[in-house]
């Protein structure tokens, strides 16, 4: 009988990368790769009891050589990685004078160097395969930077021109890479970084008024990860204004100007 592919979810323990286990259960065999094994060992006893295949491996903050071990596990285990969703551990929003070095290598450790081990770790297996399939997930702040959210734009811009160079860079391997920029979200509460309280309950009143569930933004990621796209924004109003900014730069920065005179 042929075996159910193999799917590595990098965060797995976020309220986005559970909703995302949990619909991929269904069509692969799941691997929950998280820095919170508590939360992980939890979700993947859901899953066993659900009659599913899964196993839950343990990242490290600065520690490449985890995403290394993890992939070894997976391939020792099922023998196969056929694909990889790798998701942002958290947000990180405030003032720019206000971000210190700890948050600008926090954010440079957690998602761009994330990133670039988690791709290189596969980049040997799924090679081997000649096959297999990448996906970058970003905030819409690294389409959209707005006032506040220098750090966390500049981490998801570099994400996506990482991706877009990988997406041609390995096509002749059979690799397909991609991004996909989700909306806000209220689950995204849970793992905001803010450096003052004010921002902190701004971008949470943000979030919490958002009109996407962390299950609808999971089935976006999955139908994403079948998509040929380098990027793919499924959200109508993040695609609207993505046009606005591209069309309409003058509008566009009018706009962030005046929303940044009322942050401050």
């Amino acid at each position: 009988m042929k075996q159910a592919p193999t799917l590595l979810i990098h965060n797995a323990c976020t309220p986005l990368g559970s909703a995302i286990a949990r619909l991929a259960c269904e069509h692969y065999r799941v691997a929950l790769l998280c820095r919170d094994t508590h939360s992980g060992d939890s979700l993947c006893r859901e899953l066993h009891a659900s009659g599913r295949e899964a196993l839950v491996l343990e990242i490290r903050d600065g520690q490449p050589r985890d995403f290394q071990l993890a992939v070894e596990r997976v391939l020792r285990r099922w023998q196969q990685l056929d694909a990889i969703i790798n998701l942002p551990a958290s947000l990180t929003v405030g003032p720019f004078e206000a971000m210190t070095q700890r948050h600008w290598e926090s954010l440079y450790q957690t998602q761009l160097m994330a990133t670039v081990n988690l791709c290189q770790s596969a980049n040997h297996a799924m090679r081997d395969q000649g096959e297999g399939r990448i996906l970058n997930v970003i905030h819409e702040y690294g389409l959209l930077p707005g006032p506040l959210s220098s750090a966390q734009g500049a981490m998801g811009a570099a994400i996506r021109a990482l991706t877009d160079s990988l997406h041609s860079e390995w096509h002749p391997l059979g690799i397909h890479v991609g991004t996909i920029v989700i909306p806000p979200s209220s689950g995204q509460q849970t793992g905001l970084s803010a450096t003052d309280p004010l921002s902190a309950a701004r971008f949470r009143r943000q979030l919490a008024a958002s009109d996407y569930s962390e299950r609808e933004i999971g089935e976006d990621v999955l139908n994403a990860l079948a998509s040929q796209d380098a990027l793919t924004v499924p959200a109508p109003r993040t695609r609207q204004q993505w046009r606005q900014k591209r069309w309409f730069r003058k509008r566009w920065q009018a706009f962030m100007k005046a929303r940044a005179v009322r942050y401050r």
